[in-house]
């Protein structure tokens, strides 16, 4: 769920939307009944810090940015079912019930803690209201809850040189109640659950492994404040943004659900699969919080079937970071380019790792005009112009087609199930390779047939129509990955039917179908365009 505190930029989209939607997207090409959730996360104090520099109330800054990231989600292609938020009365409804439930399972306790209190702000200071040293990486900067650079969380009191990040005084300490989740007990059930789930990254199970070794601790999940869920039967105390956040994906199912006449027990409770989508700074609350808190409400709940989780995108060798002017936010490049471009690209360096990549300019432009365009576009442009100026426009009719071109269309059946595969295992990027491949090997038969050469009039309708099978082919295959320019090739060939997964290899332009006069599917990354880019970077 994108954080509502700031604009987005091309860092947020590698791990979690876009490869969600390519997977939702899949599912649905595939038969299957896929709903695609997503959310504003709404609460937190790094919200009401926001806030109250642009002298707005949180809920009117919170709005403001759920709407602009709707506005870019759409923009880039992300099929979502529904864009709810983490404020809504669905969230709150459902973030107390299941504080209750867990309240009565005697799994929830109060306990007095000692807290930051600003005596020149006259607040306590939760989260991100207080800053400081972590006391387990040493790393300044890191706000009291949760250390950026050694992906810990922290606990109250924890902090080492605190300081309020309103005013920059240091804190006193004073007592506040607040309540706590009995992480700790529940230890052997997600140890149970992370060695059983063989669906989760071995990389990432380790990693939380010997955080459960060395002791997890009761989770705090109530913040002083006045913004957020509050807690049932409290006055200025509410749940934890991690607590109702992830909830939110539940929630955001009833919202949906209420609209399209379903029954969300059916997708969280039945005979369903969850799959989230996220980054490796939050596996802790994924892998640890969340299933916890699934387990133990009960009600037919379970934890996740898979988690998929990947790394972080720098930028040149570089965090992003806004404070230092370092990052492309989705605003400045979908005023730049094509969505499809930035889809492929950020596609070709993600693999189903928690291994960081680089966004180069020099690399998006490499890779746009030398594999997308000179690569599909390339055998896509070749196949129509040749159709458009050998058949007269109209698909041959194959006779007698030579062990070469059964091999071909045998390749694209293979393709289609391999590149299915790769998707249903989160391999997003061996699975656009695949797709290269098979362009690749019809770019390959093209030019060694030189059909333009050729002056026996049924095998150049033979090539041209083994190639037109490959060019519907495509136009299916990339669907998920490159929806746009997959709608543009298919409106190009004028195929209106609803397309699925299993059109990958059928006939698709039958032979007599008369075809527009092509034109190129994609336009080439220009220098200069990459210098402004390259020039704004640095400015």
């Amino acid at each position: 769920m994108p954080y509502a505190n700031g604009p987005l930029h091309l860092g947020h989209i590698r791990s979690t939307y876009l490869p969600a939607d390519i997977y939702a997207r899949y599912q649905r090409l595939a038969g299957n009944d896929a709903v695609y959730i997503c959310a504003s996360d709404e609460h937190g104090t790094p919200i009401v810090a926001a806030a109250e520099k642009e002298k707005k109330t949180p809920a009117e800054f919170a709005d403001y940015y759920h709407e602009k990231d709707k506005s870019e989600f759409e923009k880039l292609g992300f099929s979502m079912d529904v864009f709810h938020r983490t404020s809504s009365k669905e969230n709150k409804e459902m973030a107390q019930h299941f504080f209750l439930k867990l309240n009565e399972k005697g799994l929830i306790y109060e306990k007095e803690v000692e807290q930051a209190y600003c005596e020149k702000c006259k607040r306590f200071l939760p989260d991100r209201f207080v800053i400081g040293r972590c006391p387990h990486c040493n790393t300044d900067g890191q706000y009291s809850d949760y250390c950026d650079a050694c992906g810990k969380a922290l606990g109250a009191g924890e902090l080492l040189e605190p300081k309020c990040s309103s005013c920059g005084s240091k804190p006193v300490t004073k007592k506040s109640r607040h309540y706590f989740l009995k992480l700790s007990q529940l230890s052997p059930k997600l140890e149970a659950w992370l060695k059983g789930n063989k669906e989760l990254q071995s990389e990432v199970v380790n990693y939380l492994l010997n955080w459960i070794k060395e002791g997890l601790k009761d989770w705090d999940i109530s913040r002083d404040m006045e913004w957020g869920v509050s807690i049932p039967g409290e006055k200025g105390k509410v749940l934890y943004v991690w607590f109702d956040a992830p909830i939110g994906y539940v929630s955001s199912t009833v919202a949906w659900a209420k609209l399209n006449g379903k029954n969300w027990e059916d997708y969280w409770k039945k005979d369903s699969r969850v799959v989230h989508f996220i980054g490796k700074d939050i596996v802790y609350h994924h892998y640890l919080f969340w299933p916890a808190m699934l387990m133990e409400v009960g009600e037919g709940f379970k934890p996740p079937d898979a988690i998929p989780t990947r790394g972080y995108l720098n930028l040149e060798g570089r965090k992003f970071s806004k404070s230092k002017h370092w990052f492309v936010s989705l605003e400045d490049y979908l005023s730049a380019f094509p969505p499809d471009y930035l889809r492929y690209y950020i596609t070709t360096i993600t693999p189903h790792s928690v291994q960081d990549a680089d966004f180069y300019w020099n690399d998006f432009q490499d890779k746009v005009n030398n594999e997308l365009i000179a690569c599909i576009g390339n055998f896509v442009h070749r196949t129509l112009v040749l159709i458009n100026k050998s058949c007269s426009s109209q698909i041959p009719k194959p006779e007698n087609l030579d062990g070469n071109e059964e091999k071909l269309l045998r390749l694209i059946s293979e393709k289609k199930e391999s590149v299915g595969k790769r998707v249903d295992s989160f391999d997003f990027k061996e699975g656009l390779e695949e797709i290269n491949s098979l362009a690749s090997e019809f770019n390959r038969y093209l030019s060694e047939r030189e059909p333009w050469r050729e002056k026996d009039k049924q095998k150049l309708g033979n090539c041209l129509y083994v190639c037109s099978r490959a060019v519907t082919a495509l136009a299916v295959l990339l669907s998920p990955y490159l929806p746009f320019s997959s709608e543009k090739l298919l409106s190009m060939l004028e195929i209106s039917e609803k397309i699925t997964w299993e059109h990958a290899d059928k006939e698709l332009l039958a032979p007599g179908k008369k075809i527009a006069t092509a034109k190129p599917l994609f336009e080439k990354v220009s220098d200069e365009s990459i210098k402004q880019q390259e020039t704004k970077l640095r400015k």
